[in-house]
């Protein structure tokens, strides 16, 4: 019998891409303003790969950083500069980080359909949000869409001592709504993290297939339970997992 759906945010239930788009947009044109010197374009390429950690390996020296997410980008917002042979106060890091944040979150929301999925669900089953990432970046995130009033249970990793894919955190949704792993049901739009965490915990795995030619060569070795294109599809997924 289910009784419970597990449910990542990012990209699953919220389009981040898109705030993410807009967020780009928004410091552009600051920095565009601010720093003329500045190829805005580059800057703001590079600033979004180090935000999603893509240039950990490129500047080790950040990734002491990374328990303190706003000093991490601040730093890195002055790093990036320095690349381009500019000079920039904290301060200033500071301010230009703060633009970027500004636009995400005036951007941040659910995919179409997702908070009328959300309604209907509850009626019948406890709800579970487990997002990775950081507390800085979540928390926000979670405060925009007003979460805590479509689902019983947040979970963020960044609060927790291991994120998905690891074990201990579908555990721990599961004990808080009491259930079994044959009891749950789990979507997210990332193999690595959410299908295989899903698997891992005995817990039966949708995976929102966003299109990605590197998500599909993970298939051979992360096979989810079900495939959706759209989140709302997860009505008819459950339909058919119980019936």
């Amino acid at each position: 019998m289910l009784k419970a759906i597990f449910l990542d945010m990012d990209e699953t239930l919220c389009a981040t891409s898109v705030a993410d788009k807009q967020a780009l947009t928004t410091l552009k044109h600051y920095v565009q303003s601010q720093f003329p010197a500045l190829n805005a374009d580059i800057f703001c390429q590079r600033y979004i790969a180090g935000v999603y950690k893509q240039l950990n390996d490129e500047f080790p020296q950040l990734v002491a950083l990374l328990d303190n997410e706003l000093l991490f980008r601040q730093t890195l917002v002055q790093t990036l500069f320095a690349q381009q042979q500019l000079t920039i106060t904290f301060d200033q890091a500071v301010t230009i980080q703060a633009s970027f944040d500004d636009g995400r979150m005036a951007g941040f929301d659910f995919f179409p359909h997702v908070k009328a999925m959300l309604a209907c669900l509850r009626q019948q089953y406890k709800l579970v949000v487990i997002t990775n990432g950081p507390v800085f970046s979540q928390h926000p995130k979670l405060a925009a869409t007003a979460m805590v009033e479509h689902v019983d249970y947040i979970i963020v990793g960044g609060e927790e001592p291991e994120e998905k894919p690891a074990l201990s955190i579908f555990q721990k949704a599961l004990e808080l709504v009491g259930c079994q792993p044959n009891e749950a049901i789990h979507m997210g739009d990332s193999l690595a993290a959410d299908i295989a965490g899903a698997n891992g915990a005995g817990i039966a795995s949708v995976w929102i297939d966003t299109g990605k030619a590197s998500d599909h060569d993970k298939l051979s070795q992360i096979t989810p339970t079900y495939i959706v294109q759209q989140p709302q599809q997860l009505l008819d997924i459950i339909k058919q997992h119980i019936g």
